[in-house]
C-alpha cells in the first residue's frame, strides 16, 4: 500500500518530467533498446504492464495493431485516459502486476514491463500471468534498474548485492522516496525460465561514475 501511495501521489510530477517522449534515460537509452528487442510492431497486439504516464505506450500504438497499458495507480490511469482518449487502438486499465490479469489466455503478441519489477516484492504472479496471456511464439520484454548496486548515498541502507531487505531511495528526479525490493540477476531470470519461457536476449547497459563504467540497466527478452 505504501508503494501505491508513493506512485499515485507522483503522477503529475512524473508526467511533467517525462513529457511526450520520456526523459533522457528513457528516450535515449531504454526506448531504442526495447524497440530493438520487440522488432516489428505492425500487426501486433501489445501489453504494457506498468505504463506510468503512457507516453511510450502511445508511441507503440502508432505502429502496432492494438496496445493496452496497465498501471496500479488510479491517478496514472486517469491521466493516460485523458491524454490519449482520441487514439482508437490504445486503451488503459488499472491493474496491479501482483494480481491476476483481466485478459484472456494467449491474447498478446508482446508483453512489456519497463522499469517496474524492481518495485514489486514478489514477481512470481507477474511471471505466471505474463506466460498465460502471451501467444505461443510471443515475446516478453523486461527492463529494470540493473540489480547490481553497492552501498552509497543513493542506497545508504543496502548491505551488499545479496541483501534482500526492503529498501527506500530518493528517486523521480530527487523528489520522491520510493520503496524497492533488491533482487539478483538470477532472481529476475529463473522464474521466467522455470515457467517455460526461453531467454532469447539479455542486454546490460552501463553508466559512468567517476570515470568507471558500472551497470545501469538490465533488459531481458523471453519467448513463449
Amino acid at each position: 500500500m505504501q508503494t501505491l501511495k508513493q506512485w499515485d501521489s507522483s503522477a503529475s510530477w512524473y508526467d511533467q518530467n517525462m513529457g511526450a517522449r520520456g526523459d533522457k534515460l528513457n528516450h535515449d537509452i531504454i526506448r531504442p533498446l526495447i524497440l530493438s528487442m520487440i522488432g516489428t510492431l505492425s500487426g501486433k497486439k501489445i501489453l504494457d504492464s506498468g505504463c506510468g504516464s503512457g507516453y511510450f505506450t502511445a508511441e507503440l500504438a502508432q505502429d502496432a495493431l492494438e496496445v493496452i497499458g496497465t498501471d496500479f495507480s488510479p491517478n496514472f490511469i486517469d491521466l493516460c485516459k485523458k491524454k490519449y482518449s482520441g487514439v482508437s487502438n490504445l486503451s488503459f486499465f488499472q491493474h496491479n502486476v501482483s494480481e491476476i490479469m483481466p485478459f484472456e489466455n494467449n491474447m498478446f503478441d508482446v508483453a512489456l514491463s519497463k522499469m517496474v519489477l524492481q518495485y514489486v516484492e514478489d514477481i512470481h504472479p507477474f511471471v505466471k500471468e505474463s506466460y498465460r496471456v502471451l501467444k505461443r511464439g510471443g515475446s516478453l520484454v523486461i527492463v529494470i534498474d540493473h540489480p547490481f548496486k553497492y552501498p552509497s548515498k543513493k542506497y545508504p541502507h543496502l548491505k551488499d548485492y545479496f541483501d534482500k531487505g526492503v529498501q527506500t531511495k530518493l528517486s523521480l528526479w530527487g523528489k520522491v522516496e520510493l520503496t524497492w525490493y533488491p533482487k539478483t540477476v538470477s532472481d529476475y531470470i529463473l522464474p521466467f525460465i522455470k515457467i517455460g519461457l526461453r531467454l532469447s536476449d539479455i542486454q546490460e547497459l552501463p553508466e559512468e561514475k567517476e570515470g568507471v563504467k558500472i551497470p545501469r540497466i538490465l533488459a531481458l527478452k523471453f519467448i513463449k
